[in-house]
């Protein structure tokens, strides 16, 4: 069977040529005591299911660990800070070992942290939103584009901006995404969707009623032609008496794909409201370093006067 389409098939001889890294691997492993190692706080993974542990345990008391571990050495100490393997570290303890095998390597904090993000990217059992949080921590870590990130770890630029892009849902979308309630084709689905509360109407109705991407990605197609979603429509169908609602201008076909490039081009949610004669677009940020970034991207230097 192929490489994952969430696998990053290049890794990190791809992320550091040159570097320290290539030599992992092409040279017998040392070994250290657990009691050496100690953890690194910026892992990304920060759930480690004790389940999952076990599992693995029982795996290294009949096979051993297989890989290697990557540590670095701390300055001033005579011990080394996990880089890649935390899983495997604590599995190992379980399983009752004194020493583990380790590849010992000099690295610097963006080495460091790249290489942990790109272990934990690697396993391929990241939910939808460690994923896209991992990607972007890598972007931001190295300092790269989009397209950078895109051809360093082997994979289509498309499929990195679709991942990206989940970032801009909402915290209880982003919450449903995590714990498997919606999947990563639901979150895009309500990413394109330009208001709050209709995408957190649209979220709620896959939960309900259990909606599949392609029934969602219709409803949210018919709510983008007519504004309204088709349960809506049956509601006031079946309350004839009832005042008809003020219809909302709905923006043209144009427009929505406008509004669906600006959002992957500038990596931020975009709001577009009027007609193709007059309107408003509105780009959101959620932090500080976000519209910084933002502002990169539109060629503009923040005024740090202010």
């Amino acid at each position: 069977m192929g490489t994952s389409a969430r696998g990053l098939g290049r890794g990190l001889d791809a992320l550091f040529e040159g570097s320290a890294h290539q030599r992992a691997g092409k040279e017998p492993p040392s070994s250290l005591p657990l009691a050496a190692l100690v953890a690194n706080p910026a892992q990304p993974r920060r759930v480690f299911a004790e389940e999952a542990l076990d599992e693995l345990a029982d795996s290294i008391r009949q096979q051993g660990i297989i890989q290697p571990l990557l540590v670095r050495p701390l300055a001033g100490t005579d011990r080394f800070q996990i880089v890649a393997g935390e899983r495997r570290w604590r599995a190992a303890a379980k399983a009752g070992l004194a020493e583990v095998p380790v590849y010992v390597r000099d690295m610097d904090e963006q080495e460091a942290m790249a290489a942990a993000l790109i272990e934990n990217l690697q396993r391929e059992d990241l939910n939808p939103v460690e994923e896209a949080q991992a990607l972007n921590a890598l972007r931001e870590t190295l300092n790269i584009t989009q397209e950078e990130l895109a051809a360093r770890l082997g994979r289509s630029r498309p499929a990195v901006a679709n991942a990206l892009r989940l970032l801009q849902l909402g915290e209880a979308a982003l919450e449903d995404l995590a714990q498997g309630r919606i999947s990563a084709g639901h979150g895009r689905c309500l990413v394109g969707i330009d208001e709050e509360s209709a995408a957190d109407a649209l979220r709620e109705r896959i939960l309900t009623c259990g909606l599949t991407v392609r029934e969602a990605e219709e409803a949210a197609a018919h709510r983008r032609e007519t504004g309204v979603f088709p349960w809506e429509e049956e509601k006031e169908r079946e309350t004839p008496h009832s005042a008809p609602a003020k219809g909302r201008p709905v923006p043209s076909a144009a427009l929505e794909d406008l509004r669906q490039r600006l959002s992957t081009a500038l990596e931020c949610k975009v709001r577009i409201s009027g007609t193709d004669r007059k309107g408003r677009i509105t780009l959101a940020y959620t932090s500080p370093e976000a519209l910084t970034a933002l502002l990169e991207r539109l060629g503009l230097a923040q005024d740090q006067s202010a």
